[in-house]
């Protein structure tokens, strides 16, 4: 089946390949955009959803495929983009200024996550990347004078952050007025999987990125991956979203394992870290969803089954009632499990009226995505 005739999901996929490719936005499959029979509204909230939107700004920006859009759905499309882009521009001056403030102790921060998008250029816009917040990574031993770096500059800690200790693995969340986002100065990148991603060796393989001036790191296409993919296993608002992936991640993924050695790379740090299978079937559901951006993974029958279960999760519980009722749902059973106070609490209660009126708010608000 083609990504274009696999509902939004495909078609989205289809839409996010083209616009990176900069072709085939009128001949091959995000040409469906323009379909009378196309649901841009389901297609924008799945879009919204998998944190996508400035993404599609290539397909409204078509000469050609543009004005057969309807005129709502490119606005919205470009505001949200425009939107992100004069944020993002706002981001790497905020960034650049940080870094050189840093550089003026002779620490040259690397850039994690969504911050490394602002040196890299992994997208063909700036615009692209929708980014909360950003993530520095300095030697465990310059820590707390990076810290005391950025606050001489007019940064604070966040609520809770004036007892730092030092032992912490980041620091607390710094914020400035004014500033379009906190950062947050970490020590190891991923302490709870160190072996995907040791902080030492993030440091020494990465490269030197210019920001204006300012002197700043990238790490290389593998501790990136890497760090993308034990993120997201160990980030539980995308299964309380019910998000079984995030579009987002999948997508970059995509375009950081397309050397087959930095996927094989990849998978062997993440087996090492006790992900393995969560790591091939990420890779797998990037070829699966992006087969023309990235080759056949190094990954068996079990991985690209799994993809193929996520993928079908996807587009049969596209708004994510069911995951999110399943998530919750687990969650209480953990907390059964685990919590003597609960299992006594809930059995107290749990013929009682007002606890079955609970209940049923809770499911309510599940089923609207609460």
């Amino acid at each position: 089946m083609s990504p274009a005739a696999d509902g939004p999901l495909g078609l989205l996929c289809a839409c996010l390949a083209a616009g990176y490719r900069g072709q085939g936005l009128v001949d091959g499959p995000a040409a469906a955009l323009a379909e009378p029979a196309t649901d841009l509204v389901r297609l924008a909230r799945l879009a919204g959803r998998h944190l996508v939107t400035p993404m599609l700004a290539a397909c409204v920006a078509d000469p050609v495929l543009a004005p057969r859009l309807p005129d709502d759905f490119w606005r919205y499309v470009a505001l949200v983009h425009g939107g992100n882009a004069r944020r993002n521009r706002a981001l790497r001056r905020q960034l650049a200024e940080a870094v050189g403030c840093l550089n003026g102790t002779g620490i040259e921060p690397v850039l994690l996550k969504g911050a490394a998008r602002l040196a890299d250029g992994l997208y063909p816009d700036p615009g692209w990347r929708l980014m909360r917040d950003l993530d520095l990574l300095v030697p465990r031993d310059r820590a707390a004078e990076a810290a005391a770096c950025l606050r001489s500059a007019g940064y604070r800690f966040l609520e809770g952050g004036a007892g730092w200790s030092g032992r912490h693995h980041h620091l607390p969340q710094l914020a400035r007025d004014g500033a379009p986002a906190v950062i947050e100065v970490h020590a190891e990148p991923l302490p709870a999987r160190r072996a995907a991603c040791p902080a030492e060796a993030v440091i020494a393989r990465s490269r030197a990125a210019d920001l204006d001036g300012a002197l700043a790191r990238v790490p290389d296409a593998v501790d990136q991956l890497a760090l993308l993919l034990v993120h997201d296993r160990l980030d539980r608002c995308l299964a309380e979203g019910g998000l079984s992936f995030l579009l987002r991640s999948i997508f970059e993924g995509a375009l950081l394992c397309r050397d087959r050695r930095h996927a094989d790379a990849v998978l062997a740090r993440c087996a090492a870290a006790g992900l393995g299978p969560w790591a091939e079937a990420r890779l797998a559901l990037a070829a699966r969803l992006f087969p023309d951006l990235v080759p056949a993974p190094p990954v068996g029958l079990a991985a690209r089954l799994r993809a193929g279960a996520l993928a079908a999760a996807e587009r049969w519980d596209e708004g994510g009632a069911l995951r999110r009722l399943s998530c919750f749902a687990t969650r209480r059973v953990g907390e059964l499990v685990s919590s003597p106070a609960t299992r006594a609490r809930v059995a107290g209660g749990l013929l009682s009226p007002a606890y079955l009126r609970h209940c049923a708010s809770r499911l309510q608000e599940l089923r609207r995505g609460g």
